[in-house]
């Protein structure tokens, strides 16, 4: 006979992560093992599963990964030109940090969208959760419009449209209000620089700014 603790840590192992959940990793994670340990309790997972996450959504400290073999780097160029950057990494086995990384040493885009970002893309970037972007939108401090003319909710297909250079700007207005340690570093000193369009898809992009 199983017994219930048995089967509640079953189901702490196969239940889905939702997006509030990977949110509050983001946020929550200080890069220590107590800290992954109170995430897992306040979610009600596993230390294994949340350490699991933690490794998928690249907030990890870097503790000596292994060195990228040179078969990789075809692949990568094959996939990110076919797959958005959580696909690439999950397919390669590697973090998002790493992929992000490799990505840019080689001068490939990640970004078959060019210029602009969804509310999901800046939550990543910035390393907070949906509510908290969801509260610079409406304050009017992160400039967005309805990608598909249709207000974007819960559930629905439409999503928001936050142009490149308002994030930017964004960001330079407000850099004091994120954690250095949860934000997507690349990403940000690539916008503040310029160059959020590498490679083919990249070349020639006009600049994006906003009024």
């Amino acid at each position: 006979m199983t017994c219930p603790g048995a089967v509640m840590t079953e189901l702490r192992k196969t239940r889905a992560w939702n997006d509030e959940e990977k949110d509050y990793v983001r946020v929550h994670y200080k890069g220590t093992h107590a800290s992954r340990d109170e995430i897992a309790r306040a979610l009600g997972r596993t230390p294994y599963g949340v350490a699991g996450m933690i490794m998928k959504l690249g907030v990890a400290k870097k503790t000596g990964r292994l060195n990228w073999r040179p078969g990789e780097f075809d692949l990568l160029r094959e996939l990110v030109s076919k797959y958005p950057l959580r696909e690439v990494a999950r397919r390669m086995h590697r973090s998002q940090f790493s992929v992000r990384v490799k990505a840019t040493r080689l001068g490939l885009s990640l970004r078959s969208r060019e210029g602009w970002f969804t509310k999901r893309e800046v939550c990543e970037i910035l390393g907070v959760d949906h509510k908290r972007v969801q509260s610079y939108i409406d304050s009017g401090a992160l400039p967005a419009t309805y990608h598909t003319g249709n207000k974007p909710s819960q559930g629905g297909n439409a999503s928001w449209h936050i142009a490149a250079g308002a994030l930017s700007l964004f960001i330079r207005r407000f850099c004091s209000e994120f954690n250095g340690r949860n934000v997507d570093l690349v990403q940000i000193v690539d916008l503040l620089v310029g160059l959020e369009f590498r490679g083919a898809r990249g070349a020639g992009e006009k600049d994006y700014c906003y009024e």
